[in-house]
Parts: C-alpha cells; sequence; structure tokens
C-alpha cells in the first residue's frame, strides 16, 4: 500500500526464497548518523549471530569496526587519513556482502533513504557500481522520499547518477483514488489489514464507519490524505472516533489536528510516556525509555506505572513494540506506529520541556552506551546542556573521518554557533571538510572568520596557515586578487614556524599558477621545498609531496616538461607515504598530464582512471569534474569520441552546480568534442560560456585552452584570420595552430619558421605529442614550398612516430597530410582532420 508496506511484502517473499534479506532505515532524529541506513542494516544481520560469529566478522574485516558497534571498540586510525579511512570502510563493507551473497543472494534494503546521511548514499552507489561489475548476488531495495530532498542536495545527485548509470530503476508508489482510499481506510479502522508505511489497523469496530454516509466519508478522507495511504490510515481513524472533527483544511494541517485529538485522548501518565518517546525520536530500547520515566519525568513514572502506561499507548495504536538494534544487539523497543504523530506530538512540547527530556535521554544513553556520540551531542545540544560543545566535536570528527562530509559540515555548524568552544579552530576544522565538498564560497566564509579570530589572539603561526588556506581557497574561486592580498597582509616572517611557511608559499605558487605566472611559481614551489624539509614525519611528506607536484605543474605549464617531469616522478613518493587520498589524486592528475605530454596515452588513461577513482571516493566533486575532462580529452586523441562524449558530459554536469576552477575546463572539453562530432554551433556556444567563466575567474590557464579550442574550431572551419585572431597576443603560447594558421592565410614560410622552432623545442623536453603536431605542420609547409623531399622527410619522421607511441590522432592527420604530397596546385590546403 504504503512504500515500507510493499518493501516488506518484497523482503518477506525474498526471504521465503533463500535469500539474506539486511533492512536498514534512515532516521532524522538523532542526527545523520554517517552511514547510518548501512550501519543499521548490518548491525541488524550481525544481531543474528552468536558473539563468536560477530568476533568472526571482526576479525575479518576490522574497518567495520568504526561504524558498527556490534564488533567492538575501533582502533584509532594511526596515520591514516580520513579519505583513507573511508576507503578502507568502503572496500571492507563490499567485501563484506560480497562474501555473503557467495552462499545465497543478498537483497539489502533501505528504508526511508531520504532522511539518511550523503554518506550512505555514495557507499550505495559504490556497492551498486561493484555489484554490477564483478556479477555479485547482491541487490538493493530503496524507499526514498523525493520531496524531503531538497534540489542541489548531493543525496539527490547521486540518486540521478544511479538512474543515469543505469545502475537503478525507478519506481513510483503512486497516490492512491478515491475507490482505493476508501478502501484502506475501512481496512484500518475495522482492523482487518495493515495500512501505510508499516502502519497497522488500530483494532477499532468498523461500525461508525459503515454508519457513515459512504459518498461524505470518502469524500472527506479523500480530500484530506490527498491520497496518501499514510495519512488516509490516520485520518480515517480519527474520523471513526470524532466524525465531526476533522474539519476541511489542508491535508498537513488536518492530519496534525486529527493527531493531536487522538494523543489528548491518552490518560496523563500514557501521554508522558508518548511525549517521552517522541524526544528519542522514531523508536527507542524500552531499557532508556523506562530510565528517562523513571528519572527524567515529574513526577516520577516507574515499574508497574511505567509499564501499564506503555500498555496504554500501544493499545491507543499511538506506539507499538518494536524490536530496535542498539550498539548492534537487538533488544526490546517501542516505535511510534506514524512519523506524523511523533511530530505532533514533539512540537506541543513547551521548549523548556523539550529541553528537561533531551536532557534525561542523555543521561541514559550516556550511561548505557558512551560512544554513542551522535545522538548524545543531539540531546546535549538540544538539551542546552555545555557538554554538548564536546560531544559536537567528536560527533563532527567521527564524521569527518569517516568522509561523511555533509553530517561533518552540520556538526561543525552547531559546534561554532556556541559560544563555549574554540571557534577558531572548529572553523578551521570545518572549512577543510566544505573544501572536500567542492564548497569553496562557504569555506571562505568560514576560514575568513577563523583568521580574524586568529589574529585578534595574536597567534602568528596560526594566522599564517589559515591565510595560506584561505588564499588556496580563493583561488579555486574568481578572486585570485584577494588571494594576492590575503597572503601580502599576512607574510611568512622569521619566526614563522616550518610548516605554516611552506602552507605560505604553496598558496602563492598555486595563485601564481592561476594567473599564468608559472617561472614565479615554481620559484615559490623552491621556497615551499626548503620550508617542508624541516618539517617532521608524514606532515613533512605531504608538504614536500605537494611542493612538488605544484612545481611539476607550473614548470609543464611553462613548457620546461623535462623538468616537469623529474618534479611530478618525486612527488609520488612522499605522496604515497603520506597516505592522503586527495593529495596523491592530485599528483597522480600531475603524473597523467605528464604522461599524456610524452605521448604515453594508455599510461596517462590508466593514472587519470587512478585520479578519478581517488577523488570519487575522497567526495570532492570538482576533482572528479576535472579528471573526467582530462580523461575526455585522451579518449578523443585515442580516436574514441563517443567514451569522449560521455565523460565531457559528465565532468559538466558534476562542475556546473558548483562554478569553480575546474568549472572552464569540462566546457572547454566538451565544445572540443562537440566539434569532433560535428557539432560546430553548440561547441561555439560552449566556448563562450567557458570563456565567460575563465576571465571570471581570472584562471589564464583556463583562457589559454579557451583560446587555443576556439582556434582548432575556426581552422576546421576554413577561416584561418579567425584562427589568428583568437590567438593575437598569445601565437607563442600555441606555435602549432599558429603555423597552420599562416600557412592556410598563404604564407607558408612564417608557418615553417613556427613549427619549426616548436619541432625543436619539443624535441629537447620529450614532448611527443607536441614534436609530432609540430613536424606534421613542418612537413606540409615544407610541402607548400616545394621542398617536397625536406617535407616527405618531416612526414615520415612524424608518421613513424605516431604509429610506434601510438598516437591515433596523430596517424590520422599524418594520413591526411601525406595526401598533400606532392603539393597540389591550390594556394592553400585543406584544414586538417578533426
Amino acid at each position: 500500500m504504503g512504500k515500507t508496506r510493499l518493501a516488506g511484502e518484497v523482503a518477506r517473499r525474498a526471504s521465503e526464497a533463500g535469500t539474506a534479506v539486511l533492512w536498514g532505515s534512515g532516521h532524522d532524529a538523532e542526527g545523520h548518523t554517517p552511514y547510518g541506513a548501512f550501519a543499521e542494516a548490518l548491525d541488524g544481520w550481525l544481531a543474528e549471530h552468536t558473539a563468536a560469529e560477530r568476533a568472526g566478522v571482526g576479525a575479518e574485516y576490522p574497518q567495520l569496526a568504526s561504524f558498527l558497534p556490534s564488533l567492538g571498540r575501533a582502533g584509532e586510525a594511526r596515520g591514516r587519513s580520513p579519505e583513507e579511512e573511508r576507503d578502507r570502510l568502503f572496500r571492507a563493507s563490499t567485501m563484506l556482502l560480497a562474501d555473503l551473497a557467495t552462499r545465497c543472494p543478498v537483497l539489502v534494503v533501505l528504508d526511508d533513504l531520504h532522511a539518511a546521511d550523503t554518506g550512505s548514499f555514495q557507499l550505495l552507489s559504490h556497492l551498486a557500481r561493484r555489484s554490477r561489475d564483478r556479477g555479485t548476488a547482491l541487490r538493493f531495495l530503496v524507499t526514498y522520499r523525493e520531496e524531503e530532498v531538497p534540489e542541489g542536495d548531493a543525496r539527490r545527485a547521486a540518486v540521478t547518477a544511479l538512474l543515469r548509470q543505469r545502475l537503478a530503476v525507478r519506481e513510483e508508489v503512486a497516490r492512491l483514488g478515491e475507490r482505493d482510499c476508501l478502501a484502506v481506510a475501512r481496512d484500518a479502522v475495522a482492523g482487518d489489514g495493515v495500512a501505510g508505511d508499516g502502519v497497522a489497523g488500530d483494532g477499532v469496530a468498523g461500525d461508525a464507519v459503515a454508519g457513515a454516509p459512504d459518498g461524505d466519508w470518502a469524500r472527506r478522507a479523500w480530500e484530506l490524505s490527498l491520497g496518501n495511504p499514510l495519512f488516509a490510515v490516520e485520518l480515517a481513524r480519527g474520523l471513526a472516533e470524532d466524525p465531526g472533527g476533522a474539519g476541511t483544511g489542508r491535508a498537513p494541517e488536518g492530519v496534525r489536528e486529527l493527531v493531536a485529538g487522538r494523543l489528548a485522548r491518552l490518560d496523563p501518565d500514557a501521554r508522558r510516556v508518548v511525549e517521552a518517546l517522541s524526544v528519542a525520536g522514531g523508536e527507542a530500547a524500552l531499557s532508556e525509555l523506562l530510565d528517562v520515566a523513571a528519572h527524567g519525568l515529574r513526577p516520577p513514572l516507574a515499574g508497574h506505572s511505567a509499564a501499564e502506561a506503555l500498555e496504554r499507548a500501544v493499545a491507543a495504536s499511538i506506539v507499538e513494540e518494536r524490536e530496535v538494534v542498539v550498539a548492534g544487539r537487538p533488544e526490546e523497543g517501542l516505535a511510534f506506529r506514524h512519523p506524523l504523530v511523533r511530530l505532533t506530538c514533539y512540537e506541543r512540547l513547551s521548549a523548556a520541556r523539550r529541553r528537561g527530556l533531551h536532557a534525561a535521554f542523555a543521561r541514559a544513553v550516556a550511561h548505557r552506551r558512551p560512544d554513542a556520540v551522535d545522538t548524545l551531542a543531539s540531546h546535549y545540544t538540544r538539551a542546552d546542556d555545555p557538554r554538548a560543545a564536546d560531544y559536537l566535536r567528536r560527533a563532527a570528527e567521527r564524521a569527518a573521518g569517516l568522509y561523511a562530509n555533509d553530517t561533518a559540515d552540520r556538526y561543525y555548524r552547531d559546534l561554532v554557533a556556541r559560544l563555549d568552544v574554540d571557534a577558531a579552530r572548529a572553523r578551521l576544522a570545518h572549512a577543510h571538510v566544505l573544501r572536500r565538498m567542492g564548497d569553496y564560497e562557504r569555506a571562505v566564509e568560514v576560514l575568513r572568520l577563523a583568521l580574524a579570530e586568529f589574529e585578534r589572539r595574536g597567534e602568528h603561526d596560526d594566522t599564517v596557515h589559515t591565510a595560506a588556506l584561505l588564499a588556496e581557497t580563493l583561488g579555486k574561486t574568481s578572486a585570485p586578487a584577494a588571494a594576492r592580498r590575503v597572503l601580502r597582509e599576512h607574510p611568512v616572517t622569521p619566526d614563522t614556524a616550518p610548516a605554516p611557511a611552506a602552507s605560505h608559499h604553496l598558496a602563492r605558487s598555486l595563485v601564481l599558477c592561476v594567473r599564468g605566472r608559472y617561472a614565479a611559481g615554481a620559484e615559490a614551489t623552491r621556497q615551499a621545498l626548503a620550508a617542508a624539509r624541516r618539517v617532521p614525519g608524514t606532515a613533512g611528506e605531504g608538504l614536500i609531496a605537494r611542493a612538488y607536484a605544484l612545481r611539476a605543474a607550473n614548470l609543464g605549464l611553462a613548457g620546461r616538461f623535462d623538468r616537469a617531469r623529474e618534479a611530478g616522478d618525486r612527488a609520488l613518493p612522499p605522496a604515497e607515504a603520506y597516505g592522503d587520498p586527495t593529495l596523491l589524486g592530485s599528483v597522480l592528475s600531475t603524473l597523467r598530464e605528464n604522461a599524456r605530454r610524452a605521448g604515453r596515452l594508455h599510461e596517462a588513461l590508466e593514472t587519470g582512471s587512478r585520479a578519478l577513482a581517488l577523488a570519487e571516493h575522497s567526495g570532492d566533486p570538482t576533482a572528479a569534474a576535472f579528471e573526467r575532462a582530462n580523461l575526455a580529452e585522451l579518449r578523443l586523441l585515442l580516436g574514441e569520441p563517443e567514451p569522449a562524449r560521455a565523460l565531457a558530459e559528465q565532468a559538466v554536469t558534476g562542475a556546473e552546480p558548483y562554478d569553480a576552477w575546474c568549472f572552464p575546463y569540462a566546457l572547454t572539453t566538451l565544445a572540443r568534442v562537440r566539434a569532433h562530432l560535428g557539432g560546430t554551433a553548440e561547441a561555439t556556444a560552449l566556448l563562450d560560456r567557458a570563456e565567460k567563466v575563465a576571465a571570471a575567474h581570472g584562471d589564464r590557464q583556463a583562457e589559454h585552452e579557451g583560446r587555443t579550442a576556439r582556434a582548432e574550431l575556426a581552422l576546421h572551419a576554413r577561416r584561418p584570420e579567425e584562427a589568428l585572431r583568437a590567438l593575437e597576443g598569445h601565437r607563442a603560447d600555441a606555435p602549432v595552430l599558429a603555423a597552420w594558421a599562416e600557412l592556410l592565410c598563404g604564407r607558408p614560410a612564417d608557418g615553417l619558421r613556427l613549427a619549426r622552432a616548436e619541432a625543436t623545442r619539443a624535441r629537447r623536453t620529450g614532448e611527443r605529442l607536441a614534436e609530432i603536431e609540430a613536424r606534421l605542420a613542418l612537413a606540409t609547409c615544407l610541402s607548400r614550398l616545394t621542398r617536397t623531399t625536406e617535407g616527405a622527410r618531416e612526414l615520415a619522421r612524424a608518421e613513424s612516430q605516431a604509429r610506434t607511441l601510438p598516437y591515433p590522432a596523430g596517424t590520422r592527420r599524418a594520413t591526411w597530410a601525406r595526401q598533400l604530397l606532392p603539393p597540389p596546385d591550390e594556394k592553400t590546403a585543406p584544414p586538417p582532420p578533426r
């Protein structure tokens, strides 16, 4: 009938057919516990096993102890970054479920996933991909209310991606028609069936409904419920008990009024117990609820009195007895039969009463499960207890450690809002989470506040470090001038410690790189290396790796590929020693570009795929979009336009919501793909957007990519003058394109000069693709100057290099160029092939 009822029926039939069914749900009340839906599903499954069997699972998959209480206390993640911990957790979850699926088919039901954290969605996506790729007998059934997840939310994007990749099939649970709504209402009131999202009939005789005029009763239930089976059940019960009390209000208000009426008919003790349960959320362990009743209610309610009050609440169909999983163990519990009942009950409490009940639940939870930091943070915060700060910090660090970014973000926001914490350090930690989420604008705001506080306190090293992080973040938005100003205002002094000094020089190198001052950027990395080598331990290794990676990027963009290749190779060992997947992904991105320039395209593709996997695992959407754009370029060079198109479209889709540093690169790549496939008008429109975004960001390299792509488009359209205008003032940065444009304008001697100089430079630095492209232009220019023998020799050399690498795009252009020898009679040559 409702989604949970349908999922339950599917699970029942699957279980009868021999499938292992794991059931987990999303919950709002205790906050978004990291990977909470999966934790509940796996803990529920483990609870069915003996202690010895659980110990065996814990020994085989120790990584899961960080979010499965039933496996015991997790060890400290010494030397491992949050990204690495998350990667280990994902791999362990995959292996555990794959192992279970070798014994029997497995169905994981995730109910109300809209109430779960983003981490649960990311883990679902990871498991779905691995299950498909490996043919595992593992399936998922997810229930989810789309209207509960706002537009732009990462959870909604995750569902969209699953559908787009054909990893999921969408089944809408339609609203009920009037006839079905009447049937649901009759079943609920008569107690003959179960309706809604697991809401059972309450056993009330159906005489009231049977005696009411069928049309009037149906119309009222239908109009107020709007066909929602969950609302129809509650409306039907309320109408049966008080046919005149429903009114004709809109559905949410009308249903709340009915729920409030049902609560008012409870006796005082039963209502007090129900109110206490509403503070716990949708469900609670019986032991904890009884603790609160005995020690948190005034007057206390204990022993037989508490038990009898609970029985009366159950008899009234407000709550039901249900087994719940607490800290990995099944326990007797109580739960609301309808979430709207819980919401209405909670909203009716006064602020003072809510605080008192939250404080009582915090005491009960702290006594029975002191490691439940998410639950304790939630209750202490709502109780306005000073201990909230410590638990919010612990919950935020735990969520960040599991790479549950959205949950960590929420905890840090709650934490810095309190007046009794070191807000500057909390904001600094918060900014790291926001940067991983790709939310650079908010990260800038948070870092500015932290910087101001560190300055006010006179903490020099923290000020320099925070200013460096702020400048880096500004460099990834449209504010490079502001980034330079921040660094100037907070310089390194002789008293600055090595670590913040290294961070300052790294930020300066990044900002210089964005501005196109590559030689100065490379010099800044030399200063960063000098400071980083004085930082002991893994922290120093991380700084050294970042310095070499930035050095490689600056040198490569400056055309000094030989030195860039050496720096890139030297970045990898310290990055691997540091163990941070985000840093390692950045280094692999540099190595991917080095491999591409050297003509090792398949190696570049493999390295780029590894960098993309790390970006996806770290949860950084902007890094993932950038890697997809680069992989699309590689697919084009390998002569694979359709995979290139898919990757480029994914890159634009991933980058556009953030309008961050990677967006113009993604747009330019998609423009190149569209041009290759013949979509000239579409490519032009994409380049217009890319150039505007790059100019707004002040990113010189992104502007260069846009210029060269526009020149390529003009050449393919046989408009060499337009290509030269696109490159005006920057011909030295794109000598091969300028050479083709000069040739097509009837000036082969000028083209010859440009192509020969570039071929010499590329050969000296080891840039094989650039050398091949330059020799093809050189050969054609020689041909147009009737120097046929020289032209044929250069063409043969380029053709041989392209076949040896291999470089399919270069081979196609060499075949075309061969058709020009001996030179035709026309004054201009046709444009090169795409």
